[in-house]
């Protein structure tokens, strides 16, 4: 149960950071408090050692409910979705436990079918084939090379001429150990038309609505009354990549953004490279390591026998632990 516990902190994680938009930083309470409520249950009360790990389900619940409605209000969107929430509640309880799996299963669904733009960028750029300016075909197309201003941007710190950049201001707060964590406030991005250059030609690049990812901070960001401003800049003769869609327009070849893939962005070369490295190695322990969690969790939820030279597997108690049925006033 303190391993099953454990696991909660995922989605903590991802309630916070997706949908209040908190960095917790650090991170580890998250996976460390619903443990620790676990064991101390089972020091005075055993018996209740199910109900300590099953009420991060509630918990949850309200985060996503309240978070919902923060969200929308923020936005500025309709409540429609929260109302239709709210009514699928009796159907969510009358499925217990499906139903709450399939509740978390879902949000986690829709952001893999609409992932952010950067996870879209670096997705892209592991399928397409890199295209020379000279040869690239109208669509979405790849291409990499140097860059070369045509009419500049000024930065928003220190005035200085760039193709473009992305200016970001965080809050700055402590914890009880001084380390500074930081939560954004404001972004902005500002880009004008340039261009590629690689060594078959050169490409002209429309700037309006270009994502700007993962270059390196500007010498000029600082911090000041309990606020970070950052300044990462795209500046003349970068090595870059890019990803957007060709268009031939009056005999001239532009490219812009990919309206279906809603995509268009530009990253450097060097971190793209060690990006496809990395990635892989990341994936693959992040996968073994759920999967590993889900199966320790599941062996210590099971009754075992050992007869002999036969290892008897029973999965009785482990749908028990999903009944509340015990634990509720009512019966459904």
């Amino acid at each position: 149960m303190v391993l099953f516990s454990s696991a909660f902190g995922i989605f903590y994680f991802l309630v916070l950071n997706g949908i209040y938009k908190i960095t917790v930083k650090p991170g580890w309470p998250l996976f460390a408090v619903p443990p620790a409520v676990v064991l101390i249950t089972a020091f005075f009360d055993p018996d209740y050692v199910l109900f300590a790990c099953l009420i991060n389900f509630p918990l949850l619940l309200l985060l996503m409910i309240f978070g919902g409605i923060y969200k929308s209000i923020r936005e500025k969107e309709s409540l429609l979705g929260i109302f239709l929430f709210l009514l699928g509640m009796p159907l969510i309880m009358l499925t217990w436990p499906w139903g709450i799996f399939l509740l978390f299963a879902v949000p986690l669904f829709l952001d893999i079918v609409k992932p952010s733009k950067k996870n879209v960028f670096y997705d892209l750029q592991g399928t397409l084939a890199t295209s020379k300016v000279r040869s690239m075909a109208m669509g979405l197309v790849e291409i990499s090379g140097k860059t070369r201003m045509l009419d500049p941007v000024i930065s928003r710190i220190k005035k200085e001429p760039c193709i473009g950049y992305v200016y970001k201001i965080d809050t700055i707060s402590r914890d009880k150990d001084g380390k500074k964590n930081y939560t954004n406030i404001s972004m902005e991005t500002q880009c004008n038309t340039f261009e590629i250059a690689d060594d078959t030609g050169t490409a002209t690049i429309k700037g309006e609505d270009i994502s700007i990812l993962n270059f390196p901070e500007s010498e000029h960001s600082y911090e000041s009354n309990s606020r970070r401003y950052q300044l990462f800049l795209l500046k003349e003769g970068m090595d870059v990549l890019l990803v957007g869609k060709a268009t031939n327009r009056g005999q001239q070849v532009f490219i812009e953004k990919e309206p279906s893939k809603d995509i268009f962005a530009i990253a450097p070369f060097d971190y793209v490279q060690r990006w496809n490295v990395l990635r892989p190695l990341r994936n693959s322990l992040i996968r073994h390591f759920i999967f590993l969690i889900a199966i320790i969790s599941i062996i210590l939820l099971c009754d075992i026998d050992i007869s002999g030279e036969k290892v008897i597997v029973r999965f009785t108690s482990l749908f028990k632990a999903f009944d509340l049925k015990q634990f509720l006033p009512f019966e459904f």
